[in-house]
């Protein structure tokens, strides 16, 4: 049942998710779906938790075998690189968590991750948090509104307009903000 919400999600849109959508989806009744969950935000918690551990297992797999600055970088790509490939369920996880525990929990090999690369890149435990919360908006604005179209016209009516090049700079920016904190 989980994954043919996810198929809808990826499809129409987190929003678009419907108890009735989900049951015309496998053939089946609405109240069938209750032995399952409780209701539609029960649903979409298991939706948000299930991305986010998929994020933290894309950025885990990034970051490995790298350190410093690199890693960071790593993970921005890894970031991009999900958001890009599950642009619907990077639109939930982004969204307030409906199960903060849970959610969390499933968040811990991304913040790993993070932590790992931000202290081998310099970054002191004191102002992790504060850097890696800077870091993830920098790199989110972009990704959100790559994601959303709306580079797209944009680079057919400029032939030098590259995105990747464009995601480098706002990662140098976002990267280069958080090592000279480190360094203060």
């Amino acid at each position: 049942m989980l994954q043919a919400a996810e198929v809808l999600v990826d499809r129409d849109g987190y929003d678009a998710l419907t108890m009735t959508s989900l049951a015309a989806e496998l053939e089946a009744r609405v109240s069938s779906l209750y032995n399952h969950v409780a209701n539609l935000e029960d649903l979409r918690a298991l939706i948000q938790v299930r991305a986010m551990r998929l994020l933290g297992d894309h950025v885990r797999g990034a970051a490995m075998g790298h350190a410093g600055v690199g890693g960071l970088r790593a993970l921005s790509h890894a970031l991009r690189a999900f958001a890009r490939t599950h642009p619907q369920r990077y639109a939930a996880l982004t969204r307030p968590p409906i199960d903060r525990e849970a959610f969390y929990a499933a968040a811990l090999d991304a913040i790993e991750a993070l932590a790992i690369m931000g202290r081998s890149a310099g970054l002191s435990d004191e102002r992790l948090l504060q850097n890696a919360m800077a870091l993830f908006a920098c790199l989110h604005g972009f990704v959100s509104l790559e994601v959303a179209g709306y580079f797209g016209d944009l680079s057919g009516t400029n032939a030098d307009l590259d995105l990747d090049e464009v995601y480098e700079h706002v990662i140098d920016g976002a990267v280069t903000a958080a090592s000279l904190d480190a360094s203060h």
